[in-house]
């Protein structure tokens, strides 16, 4: 019998041509590729698959319109055998071109991509009108690119990539019933047909409505007697109401669909029929396991109303967004985004909740991988080009994770394997340890209480899980693992004590590194796997869903370490006690061996280019410990370290060298973050293996703390006037270049004037902030009448109530040379002669600027004028966070290392940054392993099939044959965080950096004083004074935080004021700055007497540390861009590589503001 090999089966002979022609045969075949075709990748069978086009003509090639018409016809070709083999299909277009900037000499050379939209295609598609749309839209993007990005200039066409999905289109076919929580609001009417016609029933039903028996087909005309048909399939997808609208121009339809919570989302499909005189009909579309179902909407308010709102009065709807107004007006007035729009009930608090992570995660695993570096063959192209070269890539070889359990020592474990199985293996070994703590974690013990335990019980009067007094409902709460008694609490605080159902497994860097060298394996492993997406390959978390029985699951939730710590393992060591590196004490109890371990150590990773070098006997020279990444070799302490460890150990070859390298990795991992989780325990009494991230952590724990209750706003234009006010922290360079001259040089020029270079910072400018009367609750508008009674300037800073405003603002002439070095009411706009939008503080009027109202009175006491008031926002407001930013501040004062310190200041910092988070640029990525669920053991929203044909679908990357990453776009959007917190600090940060230049160091300097540089909390100014130093000791020394000063100083400056937010400190603690060279935003360099402090936004530090103070004087003075290359990890597909890019580090083009002839001198935009 003849053997389909696509299809994996053998068939009689006899029924050999059937089976070919069978849609089984053709859902296997993969598309024939033509000359000048590429298969690149493809999945599920050829089901999603991408192509790459070249032209057959290199001529062409030098125009983009004439390349884009020479591929036509094999595009055509493409299309029209994909649609043979899948009926209908989803494609979008990614054009590749080559650009080149010729601002400077020698030209730089990027390669950019443009992608189009995708089109649904079937059978009786117009190819012409599709590539004249695919045309019009690449050759758009290409012309805005470059009018858009000053200087590239288009060089050739590289290829066009053509990505093809098989669609299944939802469609609509036999009765089903509505969900209980739909029917309750008899919104809709849901028709008992037998067929696969609902749709057009439904159509019917609500051309001809009835009163007796709507339910039954019988009680209205046949469809097609009244309808026109012609040309739709059915059961009619979503495809086909195009056609069918214009077959009956008479009707508008749109589309909606229900969420798995049951909750209206859409429309799946929008009319873009816009006659007066058409019949606007809206229909429901069901789906369960089997099939899919349209219902008509009889009353759309009424059908989403409970879901929006709980006003009971008349609303009206947008049908795009489903936000509701309360008059038509405002209705005809407000600017859809085509997305449904969710807002929280009014009176909706946001408070703490997380009791349950005031206890103990009881299993915790961490783990690492490591690699060799394959090296992989290029041709060495010029250091002046801007080109991207891959060096080496990636292959995992050999793992180890550490069990640890709060509950039981015993259950502790230690796993390790290399060889060139390591990544099946960790996932096999890892799946047998899971199921083996399910089953510890599924124990149900009697509680063991104690006469001890009971005394306590009767004299407890808290819950020693809220902490709230105990009434009537006392219970005694007990550990279900251990049987062991906790204490007395709430019956509902008890209920709510659940056991975590996940384990935590943290790796360090698994976003940016670990996760790619196992998750394409783990994902196609038996169990579904959610991430938590910031793209479709880089994940902040994800977890895995792995089955311990038929009906039974154990989420194993991966993390990153470095999410919560923020640098390095070989740092995090260097703040730890010997007595807390408890797991690393345990598997090395000799004391000459534990101390040689409690710091990081080191590994020849270059050298580590094939498994032979695993059986090498011999340590390796210290030359062969190069780094390229960090471009530097170790020092003689670190190799003499190596060749310790290498005798102690006994170690026979490098692949017992690289098994003991990984093993104190893991074991410095566990012993660093479980010393965080009792830092973290003791001061906030929450768990991090809780949470995902440090701002996660740090905003329960701030609600935690203080116990506020912050009101969720629930009015959208109160929302969208908060969001157009909030601006990030000003960055700019004022002035170029300065080179100090004082006594306290050793070659100070008498016979010129004195000059100092001083940089000044703020102490926790947000946590400051943060500690100031902020919004919380009874948020609203002014009416006209009491914006015409307010006078802002009255109003105390911490007054009950505050208030943003939208505001006109002129900006007097008078005060432009004044307040040229730092304008008031920045903006964000497109500079002249710029390209893209920035935040630019400038001299230009403001016209509807939203500001707080203690910036407005900081501008108006500087002599901004206040012209018109647009709306006013109140709200109650009080100095909430203060409680939890003190208590970071005193333990950042009390902390022993700079890690502590950070760490602290990190936690305030991460408030005000969760507050900011904006739910509108949430994507939402989906893993999946399988193209449809045959057996039916998965939700169908996991399936390939189903998310294609999600009317939300926007493109899928291949990672394998069985592995795909599908990005939906959001089918709602949820406005549900507190962003008038993050308005409030950032308004007022800005304003106490204003007050402190304008009020503190400008009316004693005058125009001695010049801003030179600042970024949001720091202030580089060159001042002309006989001693600033003296000046700060008798005229400053109240708003400075002098305790980085040496003791001896001598300028005799005392040390006081350790930590204290708000105030300032000198950054260099009293050392002299010789010269300093701005080019612009992020990109500066200050001399010392002693070091070189360089900023490079974008720029490795290992290639910052090589650059030059006179490369910096070179850019200034003469305009050119220095190109350095930097060596980086790059993951394209899951699969790592280490590249090498030659990029621009130094360049002087800045258009925040007007520079002068001169490159140094700069002025801010204004009018002419």
């Amino acid at each position: 019998m003849p053997y389909c090999s696509l299809c994996n089966i053998t068939v009689d002979r006899k029924r050999w041509t059937g089976h070919v022609r069978s849609n089984t045969h053709k859902n296997n075949s993969t598309v024939p590729i033509c000359d000048n075709v590429e298969l690149i990748k493809s999945a599920f069978k050829g089901r999603i698959a991408s192509y790459k086009v070249v032209a057959s003509n290199e001529e062409v090639r030098n125009s983009p319109s004439l390349f884009l018409n020479n591929i036509k016809n094999q595009i055509k070709s493409l299309i029209n055998h994909s649609l043979q083999t899948h009926t209908c299909i989803k494609v979008n277009f990614e054009f590749f071109c080559t650009f080149l900037l010729i601002k400077n000499e020698p030209g730089e050379e990027t390669m950019k991509s443009f992608c189009t939209k995708n089109f649904t295609l079937h059978f009786n598609y117009d190819f012409n009108a599709l590539y004249t749309n695919v045309e019009c839209q690449l050759l758009k993007k290409v012309e805005d690119f470059e009018e858009r990005d000053s200087g590239w200039t288009f060089l050739s066409t590289s290829h066009l990539e053509v990505n093809i999905n098989k669609y299944q289109p939802l469609s609509g076919s036999r009765f089903i019933n509505l969900p209980k929580s739909i029917q309750s609001k008899k919104a809709c009417l849901n028709i008992k047909n037998k067929d696969e016609y609902c749709f057009l029933w439904c159509v019917t039903a609500a051309l001809y409505p009835t009163t007796k028996h709507p339910e039954r087909v019988t009680s209205y005309p046949h469809f097609r007697d009244v309808l026109n048909v012609k040309g739709i399939s059915f059961p009619v997808t979503l495809s086909d109401v195009a056609i069918f609208e214009r077959n009956n121009p008479n009707l508008n339809i749109n589309i909606y669909g229900l969420n798995d919570k049951k909750s209206v989302i859409g429309p799946l499909y929008k009319s873009e029929v816009k006659s007066e005189r058409s019949k606007h009909i809206n229909l429901l579309l069901l789906e369960n396991d089997t099939s899919s179902h349209y219902c008509l909407i009889k009353d759309l308010p009424r059908l989403v109303r409970s879901q929006i709102t709980k006003h009971h009065g008349k609303i009206y709807l947008c049908e795009s967004c489903l936000l509701f107004f309360p008059s038509s007006d405002q209705l005809d007035n407000h600017l859809c985004g085509g997305v449904v729009t969710v807002l929280p009930d009014k009176g909706s608090v946001i408070q703490f909740k997380n009791y349950e992570r005031k206890q103990n995660v009881p299993f915790t695993i961490y783990a690492d991988f490591e690699t060799m570096l394959e090296p992989i063959q290029h041709s060495h192209s010029e250091q002046n080009k801007s080109n991207t070269t891959i060096l080496q890539r990636h292959v995992p070889v050999a793992f180890a994770y550490n069990i640890v359990s709060t509950v039981d020592d015993s259950y502790n474990r230690f796993v390790t394997h290399r060889g060139k199985n390591c990544v099946a293996k960790f996932i096999n070994l890892l799946h047998k340890d899971v199921v083996d703590i399910y089953k510890i974690l599924s124990q149900n013990k009697p509680m063991v209480l104690t006469k001890k335990d009971e005394t306590e019980f009767e004299k407890a009067s808290r819950c020693h899980i809220c902490e709230d007094l105990l009434w009537g409902d006392k219970v005694r709460d007990h550990c279900h693992i251990t049987g062991r008694y906790r204490g007395a609490a709430h019956r509902h605080c008890n209920l709510q004590y659940k056991q975590p159902k996940f384990i935590p497994i943290f790796f360090h860097n698994l976003s940016g590194y670990d996760c790619h060298l196992f998750i394409k394996e783990l994902g196609e492993t038996p169990g579904k796997i959610n991430i938590l997406p910031k793209t479709k390959e880089k994940y902040i978390s994800f977890s895995k869903f792995i089955p311990v029985s038929e009906d039974a699951y154990v989420q194993l939730r991966f993390l990153d370490s470095y999410h919560f710590l923020g640098t390095s393992l070989d740092k995090l060591a260097k703040t730890m006690e010997q007595d807390d590196f408890i797991s690393l004490r345990s598997h090395f109890p000799d004391d000459t061996k534990f101390h040689l371990l409690t710091r990081k150590g080191v590994y020849p990773y270059d050298y580590m280019t094939d498994w032979e070098c695993y059986e090498e006997t011999l340590l390796p020279r210290k030359n062969n410990f190069f780094n390229s990444m960090t471009n530097e070799s170790i020092s003689d302490s670190d190799y003499e370290h190596a060749k310790t460890i290498w005798t102690e150990f006994n170690i026979q070859n490098l692949g017992d060298y690289t098994d003991l390298y990984l093993k104190t990795d893991v074991l410095l991992l566990t012993d660093i973050f479980e010393s965080f989780r009792k830092t973290c325990k003791k001061n906030y009494k929450l768990d991090p293996a809780f949470y995902v991230t440090a701002p996660s952590l740090s905003f329960d724990a701030m609600l935690l703390e203080t116990g506020v209750q912050l009101e969720l706003i629930s009015d959208l234009a109160i929302i969208r006037m908060i969001q157009d006010g909030i601006r990030g922290g000003v960055c700019m360079c004022s002035h170029r270049y300065a080179k100090a001259n004082h006594k306290y040089m050793t070659d100070y020029n008498k016979s010129q004037p004195d000059s100092f270079i001083v940089y000044l910072d703020c102490n926790n400018l947000y946590g400051y902030s943060m500690c100031q009367s902020l919004p919380f609750s009874n948020f609203r508008f002014l009416d006209e009448h009491e914006v015409s009674l307010l006078d802002i300037q009255s109003i105390d800073d911490d007054a009950e109530w505050g208030f943003i405003l939208e505001v006109d603002l002129l900006y007097p002439e008078s005060l432009h040379r004044q307040h040229n070095d730092l304008p008031f009411c920045p903006e964000k706009f497109i500079p002249p002669g710029g390209k893209t939008v920035k935040l630019i503080p400038n001299l230009y009027n403001k016209y509807k600027y939203v500001i707080h109202y203690v910036h407005l009175k900081k501008c108006m006491e500087h002599g901004l004028i206040l012209r018109k008031i647009h709306r006013v926002i109140t709200f109650r407001q009080s100095p909430y966070l203060k409680r939890y930013i003190e208590l970071n501040t005193k333990l950042r004062q009390k902390a022993k290392s700079a890690f502590e310190q950070d760490f602290f200041k990190l936690l305030n910092n991460s408030v005000f940054g969760k507050t900011l988070e904006n739910t509108e640029k949430r994507v939402n990525v989906q893993l999946v392993n399988q193209w449809e669920d045959f057996n039916n053991t998965t939700k169908k929203s996991s399936q390939a099939a189903r998310l294609i044909a999600n009317p939300y679908f926007h493109s899928s990357s291949v990672f394998s044959e069985n592995l795909v990453a599908i990005q939906l776009k959001p089918n709602q959007l949820v406005l549900d965080k507190p962003i008038y917190i993050g308005f409030a600090v950032l308004e007022l940060s800005k304003s106490h950096m204003y007050n402190f230049h304008y009020n503190i160091v400008k009316p004693f300097y005058k125009e001695k004083i010049k801003l030179c540089y600042t970024d949001t909390d720091s202030l580089i100014y060159t001042v002309n004074t006989n001693d600033f130093y003296l000046d700060l000791k008798k005229r400053f020394l109240s708003y400075f935080d002098s305790s980085n000063y040496d003791p001896n100083n001598m300028y005799n400056i005392p040390q006081q004021n350790k930590k204290n937010p708000g105030l300032f400190k000198d950054e260099m603690g009293g050392k002299i700055i010789t010269d300093f060279v701005g080019l612009r935003s992020k990109l500066y360099c200050i001399k010392s007497q002693d070091k070189v402090t360089k900023k490079a936004k974008g720029v490795k530090a290992c290639v910052v540390r090589d650059l030059k103070i006179s490369g910096y004087e070179d850019v200034l003075l003469y305009k050119k861009n220095i190109r350095k290359r930097n060596v980086l990890f790059k993951s394209i597909k899951h699969q790592i590589f280490t590249q090498s890019v030659n990029k621009v580090a130094l360049s002087a083009n800045d258009d925040k503001r007007f520079v002068s002839f001169n490159n140094i001198e700069t002025k801010a935009w204004g009018p002419l």
